[in-house]
């Protein structure tokens, strides 16, 4: 069984995760998000657990790895990460450990839409990564529900911003391509009736679905 689970995590990441890396490379943004109902496996899929990677620290080490052999004097990288969450249509940093009020989405002419104040962390290597991720996580909010114990509520989105400088060593000059990529895992999206859901609980659930 676990062998079994491991295999499908690493053919979500080569039907899924690779392509978009390649994207991202080219300077493309690009998008993966995970919807379903509570349990079916959204969080498994895009996180996984210690033994199991799932798709965002896949993609992450992949990344890394690639940086590696394309990164030299003429090509340069810069990796920045934010995490956030979104609940009862309100947004909170999971990378700002006293960022307990909610941020402002706002609307940029050139860029669209962006949150005003989202902490943006530069990362060298994947432990770095790892090490956001995990506290991030840890500031999730979760709340119980019939479906599931540990159902989070919450839609949490991670970014990836990669940006790449190129220089013409000869004459000097430079110019930059910069991607991101986001990394959805989006909260239980089951019926109400089903939920058993009331009060604060069934807000959050409309809320969700919305």
């Amino acid at each position: 069984m676990t062998m079994s689970r491991m295999r499908s995590q690493e053919v979500v990441f080569k039907c899924l995760g690779e392509g978009i890396l390649e994207k991202a490379f080219q300077g493309y943004n690009a998008c993966i998000f995970a919807y379903g109902q509570t349990g079916s496996g959204k969080s498994f899929s895009m996180m996984g657990n210690a033994e199991q990677l799932g798709l965002i620290p896949r993609l992450c080490c992949a990344l890394f790895q690639r940086i590696s052999v394309e990164e030299n004097e003429s090509h340069t990288f810069k990796v920045e990460v934010s995490y956030m969450e979104i609940y009862n249509e309100k947004v909170r940093d999971l990378l700002d450990p006293k960022g307990r009020q909610s941020l402002k989405v706002r609307e940029h002419k050139v860029l669209g839409p962006y949150v005003d104040g989202l902490s943006q962390l530069a990362v060298t290597n994947f432990e770095d990564i790892e090490s956001l991720m995990s506290e991030g996580n840890k500031s999730r909010t979760v709340a119980a529900t019939n479906m599931n114990e540990e159902s989070s509520r919450s839609h949490a989105v991670f970014n990836i911003i990669v940006t790449q400088t190129l220089y013409d060593l000869h004459s000097g000059n430079s110019g930059e391509k910069v991607s991101k990529v986001s990394l959805v895992d989006l909260a239980g999206s089951e019926r109400v009736s089903k939920t058993g859901a009331a009060g604060e609980r069934l807000k959050e659930g409309s809320n969700i679905n919305k």
